[in-house]
């Protein structure tokens, strides 16, 4: 018996099919038994290179899509792909930057921070985000990058190269400077200021030889007292001041502690050869000075300045004609 023509034309075709299907299968063993290492779809630059190969245009220009600048490195520290704004931030085409190392396109000192940075990255397996890198070109030009750096590895997980994501932060930095370098003026100013105000705050007038006139106003607290007493021994001591008035005439209310350090800095002056004269006290000053529990009783008290000033003028009279001497 003969066989059907059209059941051997099928027979034939399922065997033909067969055999390319053993083939294939023969192939995808002889791939699978090769070293990993020979295999070049798997080498640390083909994967990369792949990504970024014609065939993957695509990607390229989604990078290019990406306001910040994105670059990618092999192991050796070779660029793989860069984004335009990566090459234009450069002032560079990619062209110029692809397949070289950063020694070969920066100053020394940015190409050796740039391959310390990515080498920890690389070597460690670990990202670094947010750091801070200097950027320098030859025509002088120069700024702040602020990076986040991942490692890009192979399907065994080994690190065959990294990925950078860059923003241009010259910007910000030099604004960050340009604000404390404007608090820096403005504490010396400040300072300048407070200066002034405690200068203003005590003024020591000479109104005759020897006799100083001190006008206090506001409010006397520990801090001020103490500049009070400053502003006093350096006024007798430079002017060899022989009396000074201290006039309370604007200091509306004393404490009890602010008291004692008034006496305080009265006895100061007295160790000094000096004496001080106050006037224009309070009621509730007054008040403040007896519950010190020191002795007033060489205190010289009056009413106002006016009172102040004529004593001060009637003792320089009396020390300048002494009544003469009487004898027996």
């Amino acid at each position: 018996m003969q066989s059907e023509p059209d059941n051997d034309t099928a027979l034939d075709e399922q065997v033909a099919a067969l055999r390319r299907r053993v083939a294939e299968l023969e192939e995808e063993l002889a791939e699978a038994r090769r070293p990993r290492a020979q295999r070049p779809s798997e080498q640390p630059h083909g994967l990369l290179a792949q990504f970024f190969s014609v065939d993957a245009s695509g990607h390229a220009a989604l990078l290019d899509a990406i306001p910040a600048m994105v670059f990618f490195k092999d192991r050796e520290h070779r660029y793989l792909a860069v984004n335009k704004a990566y090459a234009d931030h450069y002032r560079l085409s990619a062209e110029k930057i692809v397949g070289k190392r950063d020694e070969e396109i920066f100053v020394p000192e940015v190409a050796r921070s740039y391959r310390e940075n990515d080498e920890i990255i690389m070597s460690d397996g670990v990202p670094r985000l947010n750091v801070e890198l200097r950027w320098k070109l030859e025509d002088g030009s120069d700024g702040w990058t602020l990076e986040n750096n991942v490692p890009f590895r192979d399907a065994s997980g080994r690190v065959i190269g990294m990925v950078g994501v860059v923003v241009d932060m010259t910007a910000r930095k030099r604004t960050e400077d340009a604000l404390r370098q404007i608090e820096s003026d403005l504490l010396a100013s400040q300072s300048r200021l407070l200066e002034t105000i405690a200068a203003l705050s005590t003024p020591l007038l000479p109104i005759d030889e020897g006799v100083l006139v001190l006008p206090l106003v506001g409010h006397l607290d520990r801090a001020r007292c103490r500049q009070l007493m400053t502003a006093l021994l350096q006024g007798v001591e430079r002017h060899d001041a022989e009396l000074v008035i201290l006039d309370l005439t604007g200091v509306p209310l004393i404490d009890s502690d602010v008291a004692d350090h008034l006496l305080r800095a009265v006895q100061a002056v007295y160790l000094l050869g000096a004496q001080c004269v106050l006037v224009g006290m309070s009621a509730s000053t007054a008040g403040s000075l007896v519950q010190t529990g020191e002795a007033l009783d060489e205190l010289i008290l009056l009413r106002d300045l006016r009172a102040g000033v004529r004593y001060a003028m009637a003792r320089r009279r009396a020390m300048a004609h002494p009544p003469p001497m009487t004898h027996r």
